[in-house]
């Protein structure tokens, strides 16, 4: 994929979750913090690969952050129920990159790049995307 798609448009998105602003996740000025936007990102992907068929217990690979560009483009307040999607902008040999934004209705909260490594859990080194994995992933 060359060009990246617009991540504040909700129908760039094929694979959804769902999460709740908590009061725990606000910052001095009632907003959602930073750190919590960040969550909400990070279920988002940790759900897409599980869907895909990652993160059971006998894997040998697991996933790591190794990139993460956050645009914030509206505050968050408590309470909310937002939506947050997630799509794939690239897959690489061992690494993808995710397009993410986080929705407040129709209305984009924030977006995400964010590059993601599989890596093999005894060495602790970049290893290839399972075939089974990859396949799964070309449907987001």
């Amino acid at each position: 994929m060359s060009e990246t798609p617009d991540l504040t448009n909700p129908d760039t998105y094929r694979f959804w979750v769902e999460e709740r602003v908590r009061f725990a996740d606000l910052d001095v000025l009632g907003h959602a913090n930073n750190n919590a936007i960040g969550v909400y990102l990070e279920t988002a992907r940790v759900d897409l690969i599980r869907e895909c068929g990652g993160f059971r217990d006998d894997d040998g690979w697991t996933v790591v952050l190794a990139r993460s560009l956050i645009e914030y483009k509206a505050e968050l307040l408590y309470p909310a129920t937002v939506r947050v999607g997630v799509r794939i902008l690239r897959l690489g040999n061992s690494s993808l990159t995710l397009g993410a934004g986080i929705f407040n209705g129709d209305r984009c909260i924030a977006t995400q790049e964010a590059v993601c490594v599989i890596v093999d859990k005894a060495a602790h080194r970049p290893t290839p995307i399972p075939e089974p994995i990859r396949t799964v992933l070309t449907r987001y």
